[in-house]
């Protein structure tokens, strides 16, 4: 039947539509369960994917990225959040947290960050590139505590304080069956104070 194999042929190397990435971290979590983290590569993600290699490498470099990617990418919501929190008058801290907690109401699949968020605390390799992966996000912290009026000699311990406590209460939340991390976020917040 040439008809049928030209196009079969012609749907696979054609480019996708469009590729969802938290379908593909999904296809990939499932994978790193089966098979172990170590055990798989690109390649069989991009396959049990459906979808090409280069497609693949095009949204995720590595395989770090993929457990990475998707976790500090609500940045924009927790900024317009945190504006508008120290607009109703809330104190950094609290503005901060109800920032943290629009970041998860944020999520396309709370599920699949939950996962994300279990391989890290479970691999070494990924949970030694917390400080670079986070990077960006504790310098937006920094920014917010020192334009808020903590002092430069304490605005980065806050920040590193608040950064560790909020990446701890979200791993706990993962290695939990709870539905919202909110209450790990909520009795986070507690353990600090402002100057």
């Amino acid at each position: 039947m040439p008809g049928t194999q030209d196009s079969a042929t012609s749907h696979l190397a054609g480019r996708p539509q469009s590729i969802d990435p938290e379908s593909v971290a999904r296809t990939a979590l499932e994978l790193f369960a089966k098979h172990g983290y170590g055990d798989v590569s690109m390649a069989q993600i991009a396959e049990e994917a459906g979808i090409g290699r280069k497609s693949l490498y095009r949204y995720f470099a590595s395989k770090a990225d993929l457990v990475w990617g998707g976790l500090l990418e609500a940045s924009a919501i927790s900024d317009e959040v945190f504006a508008s929190a120290k607009q109703e008058g809330l104190d950094l801290l609290e503005a901060m947290h109800a920032a943290t907690v629009a970041a998860f109401d944020s999520l396309p699949d709370p599920e699949v960050t939950r996962g994300r968020l279990r391989l890290i605390a479970d691999q070494p390799e990924l949970l030694a590139q917390a400080s670079m992966r986070m990077g960006k996000d504790s310098d937006r912290v920094l920014r917010h505590f020192s334009d808020g009026g903590v002092d430069e000699q304490t605005a980065p311990y806050l920040a590193l304080a608040f950064g560790t406590v909020t990446f701890a209460a979200w791993i706990r939340w993962a290695q939990s069956a709870d539905p919202s991390p909110k209450p790990y976020l909520d009795n986070a917040i507690k353990v600090l104070r402002l100057p």
